[in-house]
């Protein structure tokens, strides 16, 4: 019996070995969409003068508040709003303009757009 539930175990451990060796490293899991608004402070990069910086607060859909900190490769005019995607590890997705309208009504309430 102990020897089953050894051969068990080290299946087991073997099968979760396999399967996060074998995963796709690109793929990135989105834990869940930030919303910002621009305003006036934008930093260009050092390294490239075509690509801008942004640290900003970011509101979750539950209006839960966060530095948000994302590269553009064009500059937003103030007020602009924003939907950035964050992963779990902290890397933000693609940067998506949107309307008042697709903002969760508590981001509406924290940036007084309601």
């Amino acid at each position: 019996m102990k020897g089953i539930k050894l051969l068990v175990t080290i299946f087991s451990c073997v099968s979760m070995l396999m399967l996060f060796g074998c995963s796709n490293e690109n793929q990135v899991l989105f834990e869940k969409d930030y919303y910002v608004q621009i305003g006036d402070k934008v930093e260009q990069s050092a390294h490239n003068d075509e690509q801008y910086i942004y640290n900003v607060t970011g509101y979750d859909n539950d209006g839960q508040e966060k530095v948000v900190s994302f590269f553009s490769e064009k500059m937003y005019d103030k007020g602009t709003l924003i939907r950035i995607p964050r992963s779990i590890e902290g890397y933000t997705g693609e940067p998506t303009v949107i309307g008042a309208d697709e903002l969760p009504e508590k981001v509406k309430e924290k940036l007084s757009l309601k």
